[in-house]
């Protein structure tokens, strides 16, 4: 099967817009566990680091949604080839 220049461009701005998506559910849990740690040591001075204990909980949070997306991804295209192996099946 041939690729048109259309088919083709759009599937670069579906990869681009996956990418991004990636990015920003990594990138944003961390900066704002940064930022809300920062403000709880300002207000709410302890004994220990709310900016690092945020930190720790805005990764967690990142690796989390990193998993789910996966989790989703994989979970579609073994759908898609299951339905592909069974289209073959059904046509020999």
């Amino acid at each position: 099967m041939r690729k048109t220049r259309r088919g083709f461009d759009e599937n670069i701005w579906k990869n681009f817009g996956q990418i991004w998506d990636i990015s920003w559910m990594t990138v944003a849990p961390i900066i704002l566990g940064l930022f809300l740690g920062q403000y709880l040591d300002r207000e709410y001075p302890k004994g220990f680091s709310w900016t690092l204990s945020m930190l720790i909980l805005g990764i967690f949070f990142a690796f989390y949604n990193l998993y789910q997306f996966f989790d989703k991804e994989i979970k579609k295209y073994e759908k898609k080839d299951k339905k592909n192996e069974h289209d073959n099946q059904s046509h020999h």
